[in-house]
């Protein structure tokens, strides 16, 4: 109800939040909490515009609990497919798709037909930034099947161009005829900026295939309907007419169009450069008020403390004798608790040493394992391998907190900083490896954090070696949990070519060393290589 705003954020975010204190204050029994629900999602989508995901996504579980509490399943629906949008554009895709089950639940639950076609395109949109062509086509298929029967534009619309997007650059034919399709369904929505987007789109496929003729006529499409609707043309727009008229050998006009592209281009950035501008002129002249401010709070707090400090010489001349009885008993209190304060560091630094000489024996016993091994000829490799091993120990007493114990280690961080330091080891920049990891587990001892950051060591480095080899994208997946049955839980996965785990490999040091560390753990464990490499292990 708010969409006719669409060009001005702003105005519909007031609108959006009058509308809401309004059903919020005045319109509060249950009849009215439907449309609650769904002004608290749209703003929660007109907060994403301006880029706020945090916000947007808060606003998104609100509205879920509020639907929930309620029992409206419709609103249930559109909530969770709304938070699995937010979590898709900051790219957890595991909550993405926890949300995304939810949503379908709610749909079988209650059969919501009429709005199925949603949650297609949003499972197609997540198969496809998971690179999974197949299960893309197949949702955007359903979500054109299911809009085409309910008459649901939009869905209608996205369908085709995430058919589109998911084709190769060889069927670009049909691509042509979904953006085309696309552009249909903007039209009948009287949205000629964005149908003009869709005409200069295949204009540019066109020329790039080399039938510049039929990329002109499409692109005089673009320019005519923005033009006559007024709405905001592109650089992008400019850029690609003026590639065709030298496709063509017209040097004019592409010096012509050339020229508009750069001046729309540099008008674009001096608008960015001005917003910027006035921004951080306004956080300015807040920073010189808050200075003036601050400046009067410090003299007036000068003055008090001066005036305290003649009163508080005034009686301290008086009490002279009894004052320094009274600091003379507190020192001796003092050096008596700084005595056992170090007596306690003594205990602690004994301690620690002994746990230093307990990891060289580790990294002894690895070495000796290594002279054993007839799978390393590469002494770079060796070298690496053993000194991520040592870097392991190594951060892990730094993670010891000698203040109070050296028994517990700072799980989170010791975890990321050292499955982060591996992957940069391997990383050659060539390949985009993602490297997820969450942890939920807040502490662990010493002798448990040890032979786990050993493992994430070895699973590491064996998918930074092997795994990625015929790809140059790849995903790392690391997870610390803690089960209902108070057990740890360690999930490690790559979406690599696939390891069996528990096949011998009689070469393999890291997977000697990993199967030891969990004999060490006394860890129960699950593997999978089906679509890349998983390991899951449970220990007390």
């Amino acid at each position: 109800m708010l969409l006719h705003y669409w060009h001005n954020y702003d105005q519909a975010e007031n609108e959006a939040n009058e509308l809401y204190d309004l059903l919020t204050t005045k319109y509060t029994t249950k009849e009215y909490k439907d449309a609650k629900i769904q002004v608290m999602l749209q703003r929660g989508f007109l907060v994403s515009l301006k880029g706020d995901f945090s916000t947007a996504l808060q606003m998104g579980l609100e509205a879920l609990e509020e639907a929930e509490e309620y029992k409206l399943p419709e609103k249930i629906y559109n909530s969770c497919l709304f938070i699995a949008i937010v979590y898709e554009v900051g790219e957890d895709m595991r909550l993405c798709k926890q949300y995304l089950d939810k949503a379908y639940a709610t749909y079988k639950q209650n059969k919501l037909e009429n709005i199925y076609s949603v949650y297609c395109i949003r499972m197609a949109s997540y198969y496809r930034l998971i690179k999974k062509r197949d299960s893309t086509a197949y949702y955007a298929q359903k979500a054109l099947e299911y809009a085409t029967k309910y008459h649901n534009i939009r869905e209608e619309r996205d369908a085709y161009l995430l058919l589109g997007a998911n084709l190769p650059d060889s069927l670009y034919r049909k691509l042509i005829g979904y953006k085309s399709m696309a552009a249909k369904k903007f039209l009948e929505v009287k949205d000629f900026g964005s149908a003009a987007g869709q005409f200069s789109g295949i204009a540019a496929i066109l020329l790039r295939h080399g039938h510049n003729t039929e990329a002109l006529v499409y692109s005089d499409s673009a320019i005519f309907m923005m033009k006559s609707s007024i709405a905001y043309i592109t650089p992008s727009v400019y850029q690609v007419r003026s590639d065709i008229f030298e496709a063509l050998g017209n040097i004019d006009s592409a010096h012509y169009y050339y020229k508009k592209y750069h001046n729309s281009y540099v008008e674009e950035n001096k608008k960015m450069e001005t917003a910027e501008i006035k921004k951080i002129t306004e956080q300015y002249q807040n920073d010189k008020k808050e200075a003036v401010i601050k400046n009067q709070n410090q003299q007036m707090i000068f003055v008090v403390s001066l005036l305290t400090v003649i009163a508080v010489a005034a009686v301290l001349l008086l009490r002279t004798n009894k004052k320094i009885n009274s600091q003379n008993k507190i020192i001796s209190k003092q050096v008596e608790e700084l005595m056992k304060t170090l007596e306690q560091k003594q205990v602690l630094l004994s301690e620690l040493a002994h746990r230093v000489k307990n990891n060289l024996q580790h990294v002894i016993s690895i070495l000796e394992i290594q002279k054993e091994s007839v799978d390393f000829n590469n002494i770079e490799e060796l070298i690496r391998g053993n000194q991520n091993r040592i870097h392991s120990m190594a951060l892990l007493h730094k993670k010891l907190n000698i203040s109070e114990s050296v028994n517990e280690v700072d799980l989170k961080k010791y975890i990321v900083e050292l499955s982060e330091l591996v992957k940069e080891s391997y990383d050659n920049h060539r390949k985009k490896i993602n490297l997820n990891v969450d942890c939920d587990i807040e502490k662990m001892s010493i002798e448990k954090a040890l032979p786990v950051g050993l493992i994430i060591v070895e699973l590491v480095s064996n998918s930074m070696k092997h795994a990625f080899k015929r790809r140059s994208i790849g995903v790392i997946d690391i997870a610390l949990t803690k089960e209902e049955n108070k057990k740890n839980k360690l999930y490690y996965a790559d979406n690599g070519i696939g390891f069996d785990f528990k096949k011998n490999n009689e070469k393999g040091l890291g997977m000697e060393i990993i199967k030891g560390l969990i004999e060490q753990l006394d860890a129960s464990i699950e593997s999978s290589q089906h679509g890349g490499f998983e390991l899951t292990l449970s220990f007390k």
